[in-house]
């Protein structure tokens, strides 16, 4: 995340035009009866008295299910009722998310007049420690000892234990909660999912070509695609979709690669460079292979979303890097289409290749309490209240009968798999598409059961065999990554900027043969001179104390 560089003043002018439309725009809700809590923050003296607390948070960015419509969806009454019932009294001041960096990054830079609680996820590890040190954030820790009804701990110490380790600073405070999720399948299996390469399954099926089984199959294929006319057009435009500049797409891993500049290697406990991995030169000699043979398009290379899209739209896209189970892409494909996951896929002869996994326990965002808030004891119970199995299910699952029932295998599976659009039209939003990742965190207890039975077989025969597949990298390298300690955060903050921008631009030159792999030994050096080395181990030191290694 790029650090804030823009002035206080102008953006103390940007907030003010801002606040003026959006403070407290969604309105708060009513929850009827009782008295104000005293302003001093004193202690309720009946069952009847009503805290109220103020929060701030980002609009949802959902086209068809918004929050300001909230009082239309049943799941929405069942979860403003707990809150009721915990006698708290909401008022809501929601930015919309295009706005909310700027305006999150004021506020909290001006100290004053703060919400009770905040969602600060946009504001990156060093810009919320350097806030905590200053008073700006409370430390949770002794809130939740004080206050907490036993939710809180329940969440962060059973079911979802890991999260603590990646939320918890070097001195053990805690200055933030966060969003949760465990995918489990027949129980308590994990169930991680693959981002894998993708490919037109009806291409194949109409030029009558098998699946690929390597690496050089799959150029074969491609090429098929574009000299045999896989889409009609007339034009050789069958284009694999591909950012060699990134380490996160799935041929990467077919080399042996990490994900990242330095990633996790979760299984053996160990941070990796791809820079210094066994296939690194095969890997951009392969690049150098797509793009020669030119199936690779390198216009799309740093294009923008709307770019890639437009390409998939015209149904050009004859191969890219996503979920193995997603249902997205084919919808907006002129004409329709289908695509086909393809396991890890052999490219050299002496390294397995590894999946890329999206892990099965997953920890982001972050919501704050902050020091101008006067009821401490409020906030902790509107969290209680957040990370509670009622919740859980509201938000994730909805309403049983309405939303989604419980099948023969005792698993629960969603009754209404439409599009979200006409979800609205009925009211049958869940929670986390009506209010997650606004002022509300999300606590979801998913099972791999119902991404199963909305999708084809051979993505679900997919999934299944992904389960446990080895070697494999995560997608996400951070959540296994404790929070640094000032000297550590220091210098990977130093280092990251310049080393990420000369690792990507390296990258993507060798893919394109603008340099030589002649020249590899000072490619190496210069990466150790931004920090690579430095940062490695920075990182293994913040793996090893995740693990619990000393």
């Amino acid at each position: 995340m790029k650090r804030w560089k823009r002035s206080l003043m102008s953006m103390v002018a940007a907030v003010l035009v801002i606040g003026s439309v959006t403070a407290c725009g969604s309105g708060s809700s009513s929850n009827g009866g009782g008295t104000k809590k005293e302003e001093a923050g004193g202690t309720a003296s009946t069952d009847k008295q009503t805290s109220k607390l103020k929060l701030l948070g980002p609009q949802g960015s959902n086209k068809y299910i918004k929050f300001d419509d909230r009082d239309k969806y049943p799941v929405w009454k069942e979860v403003d009722k707990m809150f009721t019932d915990a006698g708290l009294d909401l008022e809501y001041e929601m930015v919309p998310a295009e706005q909310y960096k700027v305006v999150i990054q004021t506020r909290m830079a001006s100290g004053s007049s703060l919400p009770d609680i905040v969602n600060i996820s946009a504001l990156d590890n060093t810009t919320v420690l350097n806030l905590a040190k200053q008073g700006v954030l409370l430390d949770l820790n002794p809130l939740i000892e004080k206050y907490s009804n036993g939710n809180i701990k329940k969440m962060y110490n059973e079911e979802f234990p890991f999260a603590k380790k990646s939320t918890t600073s070097p001195d053990d405070k805690m200055y933030w909660f966060s969003d949760l999720h465990k995918k489990t399948y027949q129980g308590n299996t994990p169930a991680p999912v693959s981002l894998t390469m993708l490919i037109r399954k009806d291409w194949l099926d109409k030029l009558n070509l098998p699946v690929p089984t390597n690496a050089q199959e799959y150029l074969e294929t491609l090429k098929a695609f574009r000299d045999k006319d896989a889409n009609g057009s007339g034009k050789k435009d069958e284009v694999l979709v591909y950012d060699p500049s990134l380490f996160s797409g799935a041929i990467a891993q077919w080399f042996g690669l990490g994900t990242d500049i330095t990633a996790v290697d979760v299984e053996n406990k160990k941070v990796v460079s791809p820079w210094y991995q066994d296939g690194i030169k095969d890997y951009f000699r392969y690049l150098q292979q797509l793009v020669k043979e030119g199936v690779l398009d390198t216009s799309l290379i740093g294009a923008t979303g709307e770019q890639k899209q437009q390409k998939m739209t015209e149904n050009q896209v004859a191969s890219l890097t996503d979920y193995n189970l997603e249902s997205y892409q084919e919808p907006t494909i002129k004409g329709g289409g289908e695509f086909l996951p393809l396991m890890p896929l052999k490219a050299v002869d002496n390294i397995t290749p590894a999946a890329q996994l999206e892990p099965p326990f997953l920890v982001w965002q972050k919501y704050a309490i902050t020091k101008d808030c006067k009821d401490p004891e409020a906030a902790i119970k509107f969290f209680d209240t957040v990370y509670s199995d009622k919740y859980a299910d509201l938000l994730f699952w909805g309403i049983k009968g309405q939303m989604y029932k419980v099948d023969s295998n005792g698993a629960k599976v969603y009754i209404n798999q439409v599009s979200e659009e006409e979800l609205a039209k009925m009211g049958q939003a869940t929670g986390s598409q009506l209010f997650g990742d606004t002022v509300f965190p999300r606590v979801q207890f998913a099972n791999l059961e119902y991404e199963l039975s909305g999708a084809p077989k051979e993505k679900a025969d997919h999934e299944l065999n992904i389960l446990n597949y080895k070697p494999y990298f995560v997608n996400m390298n951070d959540i296994y990554l404790a929070i640094p300690d000032d000297k550590q955060l220091e210098k990977k903050t130093k280092i990251l900027t310049n080393l990420t921008t000369y690792s990507q631009e390296l990258a993507t030159k060798l893919a394109l043969g603008q340099k030589s792999l002649d020249d590899w030994d000072q490619y190496i050096s210069e990466l150790k001179k931004l920090g690579l080395d430095e940062l490695l181990e920075i990182n293994q030191q913040l793996l090893d104390r995740y693990n619990g290694i000393q």
